[in-house]
């Protein structure tokens, strides 16, 4: 009886350990499922989010929208306003037109208006210079009586020899018409005249202008004497050369100091050829001095028709006591 209750003790408390086994294995699977599913949302939720998010998707819609609006308006503006601007500027339109000074060509060429066009206000003025100090050139037109009626200073710019230029001077008639004189010059840095150049003109109050061809554009005067980088001394110096005078008037020969002042002047007679060839002259010219010094030779001849200087060409030489 005894064997037997303690038999059955025994059953029993076998069954009650398997039991408590058994029973732990089932809940700790159960634990470890519902912890999984929650640590793999975690990523999914926060990948889902990045995409909507206003600070990451607004940076993304304004660098799309910057270089298209850039790339469709400001080549379109740039393009259109340039062409219209070149176009309209005749200066560059009439340079082309005309021949390249040659070496021997004239410091001042008028090309248009020629001698005795007929011009109605404003007039047209363009040709070739070579620049004088500070790059600039003044022009001037005077009517029959030597009164100024108009003037313009103009820049000269060029990186060669010569400087084309244009412009336009606008001027008032007296009667039907009369005579007039263009005429340009340069001066050095020290005021003194280094070229002039002139043509006779009519001057019409109204109608049409009618302008005629430049003619012969090559420098009227050629020094030959004194010869550059010879030593002038004694007081007296050789001024020699060729000419193509525009009237009968002597031609006058001066030499001015870099301070302004003359030093010495002659005037030497001269006639022009029938065919416009050129014409030997030479003139001794007596100066004095107290020292070496730099002198601006001029040759120039005066205006037959209108008071004043037709025609001026100078050189520069060193003159000794």
């Amino acid at each position: 009886m005894r064997r037997r209750f303690a038999l059955t003790c025994t059953l029993l408390i076998l069954f009650t350990a398997c039991g408590k086994a058994t029973a732990i294995p089932t809940q700790t699977p159960a634990s470890t499922r519902t912890q999984v599913p929650t640590e793999m949302l975690q990523p999914t939720t926060l990948h889902s989010e990045t995409p909507t998010s206003p600070p990451i998707s607004s940076p993304s819609v304004e660098m799309s929208e910057t270089p298209a609006d850039t790339a469709t308006v400001e080549p379109t503006l740039t393009q259109t306003a340039e062409p219209d601007s070149t176009a309209t500027q005749p200066p560059m339109l009439t340079a082309t037109n005309l021949p390249q000074p040659a070496v021997d060509s004239a410091a001042i060429q008028f090309y248009g208006p020629g001698p005795l066009s007929k011009a109605v206000s404003p007039m047209v003025v363009y040709g070739y210079a070579i620049p004088g100090y500070g790059a600039l050139g003044k022009v001037f037109l005077y009517g029959e009586d030597g009164r100024l009626m108009a003037s313009k200073l103009l820049q000269l710019n060029t990186a060669f020899t010569w400087a084309y230029f244009y412009g336009t001077l606008t001027f008032e008639v007296q009667g039907a018409g009369e005579l007039g004189r263009l005429t340009m010059t340069t001066q050095d840095q020290y005021g003194r005249y280094t070229a002039e150049n002139s043509v006779h003109l009519i001057l019409l109050p109204e109608g049409m202008s009618i302008i005629n061809a430049p003619g012969n554009v090559k420098e009227r005067c050629v020094i030959e004497k004194p010869v550059a980088g010879r030593r002038n001394s004694g007081g007296i110096v050789t001024i020699a050369g060729e000419m193509r005078p525009y009237n009968s008037l002597p031609l006058e020969v001066e030499l001015t100091g870099r301070d302004g002042k003359v030093i010495a002047t002659q005037a030497t007679a001269i006639s022009p050829a029938a065919d416009d060839s050129y014409v030997p002259f030479q003139v001794d010219v007596h100066y004095s001095i107290p020292y070496g010094t730099y002198a601006l030779v001029s040759v120039s001849q005066p205006d037959d028709r209108i008071a004043g200087t037709m025609y001026l060409y100078s050189r520069e030489i060193y003159l000794y006591p």
